[in-house]
């Protein structure tokens, strides 16, 4: 069968090398746009011809001084400079917070899997509709935004807000990519195997306190609404990107 013609590209912005789109560059499969990955650790492309752009989480703070953060931090802002649908995931949600108007602030640590509360807005969303009104996902934060005024909360935990909207910009706290091999890859790492994730990854979860064998047990608890929360992502941000483009 002949590949699915492609209407458009994302530019995908990536952190940290074991940090990728996971689970949902798998839901983005039929949704009619082309990932385009990029390490943040080299110059970013013009967003000439892009219809979206999309930053991941890395291990780095929102607040640091570093050419990677200022790089990732400028794309986003370019790309709503030029009216394009943005995502960001954990530092990528932190840094679209901070060019909407909002800003970070060092939190209380969440990390693996934690509970989620829905707010009423995010039953309209286009990208989390499919999110129970409680559910377990993973965390690896401890830094967090304050939503900008204007924003529309859709997601929240007691320790912060965990996934906010403006306009055609979503800010996530949480983790909706991690996918069950991730996860597994982690608890590996955690009993001293590297294979599939880098060290320094797995010392930031070792030093809060993370169990391999829990984490393997919540994984499994929350992967059926991971799943659908992650296509829905995918599908609803590929729509939205694509309606923009084509008016």
């Amino acid at each position: 069968m002949a590949e699915q013609q492609k209407q458009g590209r994302i530019l995908v912005v990536q952190n940290d090398v074991d940090k990728g789109l996971g689970r949902i560059a798998e839901a983005f499969a039929s949704t009619g746009v082309e990932l385009d990955t990029r390490l943040v650790t080299s110059e970013l492309p013009s967003l000439d011809g892009y219809v979206g752009v999309a930053v991941l989480p890395g291990l780095a703070d929102p607040v640091d001084d570093t050419a990677e953060v200022h790089r990732a931090r400028g794309i986003l802002a370019e790309a709503l400079d030029r009216g394009l649908p943005a995502l960001g995931i954990c530092l990528g949600g932190q840094l679209l917070t901070q060019v909407l108007g909002g800003d970070v602030f060092a939190c209380t640590q969440e990390l693996a899997y934690h509970e989620l509360r829905s707010l009423p807005a995010a039953a309209a969303d286009p990208l989390l509709h499919t999110a129970p009104d409680r559910f377990l996902a993973f965390h690896a934060h401890a830094w967090a935004f304050r939503p900008p005024a204007g924003a529309t909360l859709l997601l929240e935990t007691d320790v912060c807000a965990q996934a906010i909207t403006v306009g055609d910009a979503w800010a996530m706290q949480f983790h909706p990519e991690i996918s069950l091999a991730a996860a597994d890859g982690l608890a590996r790492g955690l009993r001293g195997d590297f294979s599939a994730i880098e060290p320094n990854t797995v010392d930031f979860f070792a030093r809060g306190g993370v169990t391999a064998d829990k984490l393997e047990r919540d994984a499994r608890t929350a992967d059926p609404s991971a799943t659908a929360i992650a296509r829905s992502i995918a599908e609803g941000f590929a729509a939205r990107c694509l309606a923009v483009a084509a008016a």
